[in-house]
């Protein structure tokens, strides 16, 4: 087989690239088209095509007279290496799932796999060209007329956003007006997630010694609570064999600038919990053979029956422990600075006073013993809290 090149001439030199399209036999190769094949007109067509996007390529590279063949070919073929062979913006959202999935993010990978399926209901396959205003309009509009939530929506034109402000940075998308800049995200009311102090105080004296579910369900809730609203995708991952765990956070780690480890000090109320399942390497051992995705949804279903046992009327998760622990740490006066830092999320630097100040460990520490200290005497935090709520009406 015989491939075929766009050949690039500059400053007496030239230099090569390869199309992807060969031919066996060099007789049908004539004036620099294809001849004596069925499909020669469809092959020259496609041919033409490569030459005229390299030939486009070279003309938006500035003072490209200026360069030789060999730095003309690095810079209109750098494109195609980032966008691996990607000829439409739905490949490179495809191509961008495929690299979630490498980097062992699933679930962010099964969420964009699930924004591309509806993107596709409504667009079909968008080439890089029409991927504007009018077509991101199009797209909302279509989610509005099935019903789709302002959460749900917010999410799938966020995931969109991402990846058109990723095209655009790699050259793929050329437009003079951003395709966002007349498509306002939709916002939504943060979900109740979290649980009242008295439903909490009715899971940790629950007695679920006789049933295994109940156990794992109550141990794991309190568990990330104790350690600041940690995710389970991030506490099979722990090594809890120190007195202190550090992590970075699966889900944003890949992307954080700064402040990526979360550093803290594991109280005993947690380590009583560690103790019944750490194994030999210092990570849980919760007794189930299960991927990520199903001890997720199991450990979930237990905590619907430990609610249901409880008459816990709350929409009892996983991800309540979570919510709850950021609910009660800002009810007692916990500074947002530390609780984002507890949660594992960034401090904003756009903030100026964070460009100064760090949220250091201790003071985590101490926001975490404070939350379990107000979880097990309420009532000695409840003159404190209605006042500062009558101050903050009064500011309000």
């Amino acid at each position: 087989m015989y491939p075929i090149f766009v050949r690039i001439a500059a400053k007496k030199e030239k230099a090569y690239i390869k199309t992807g399209y060969e031919i066996p036999d060099l007789c049908q190769w004539y004036e620099n088209k294809i001849v004596a094949r069925n499909d020669a007109a469809m092959m020259n067509k496609r041919l033409s095509f490569e030459l005229k996007k390299y030939n486009e390529r070279v003309k938006n590279v500035d003072n490209y007279d200026t360069y030789t063949a060999t730095q003309l070919k690095q810079i209109i073929t750098q494109v195609d290496k980032v966008a691996q062979n990607a000829t439409t913006f739905t490949d490179f959202f495809r191509n961008k799932i495929s690299e979630f999935e490498r980097d062992g993010r699933d679930n962010y990978a099964k969420m964009h796999r699930e924004t591309l399926r509806i993107f596709l209901l409504a667009e079909g396959e968008v080439p890089f060209v029409i991927m504007n205003h009018i077509t991101i309009e199009h797209f909302d509009a279509y989610m509005r007329r099935k019903g789709y939530s302002d959460g749900n929506r917010q999410i799938r034109l966020c995931h969109i956003k991402a990846r058109v402000n990723e095209a655009i940075k790699y050259g793929l998308i050329k437009c003079e007006k951003h395709p966002f800049a007349y498509t306002k995200l939709p916002s939504s009311e943060p979900k109740d997630y979290d649980i009242s102090i008295v439903d909490f105080i009715k899971i940790v004296e629950a007695n679920t010694g006789n049933s295994k579910r109940l156990t794992l369900a109550k141990d794991m809730f309190l568990l990330s609570f104790y350690i600041g609203g940690t995710n389970l995708a991030d506490i099979v991952q722990i090594d809890f064999s120190q007195k202190e765990i550090n992590y970075i956070r699966q889900k944003s780690g890949a992307h954080k600038r700064k402040d990526r480890i979360t550093r803290i000090t594991i109280q005993p109320e947690a380590r009583y919990i560690i103790d019944k399942y750490i194994g030999k390497n210092g990570r849980l051992d919760l007794g189930y053979n299960y991927t990520y995705t199903n001890m997720c949804c199991y450990i979930n279903s237990c905590l619907k029956l430990l609610a249901k046992e409880l008459n816990i009327k709350s929409n009892l998760t996983f991800y309540s422990a979570r919510k709850t622990f950021a609910q009660f740490a800002s009810e007692i006066a916990i500074p947002y600075p530390i609780i984002e830092y507890c949660l594992g999320h960034s401090i904003k630097t756009n903030i100026t006073i964070n460009s100064y100040v760090k949220v250091k460990q201790s003071q985590a520490d101490a926001a975490i013993k404070r939350v379990i200290e107000y979880t097990k005497q309420p009532k000695i935090f409840e003159d404190f809290i209605n006042l500062r709520n009558q101050m903050q009406m009064m500011v309000i």
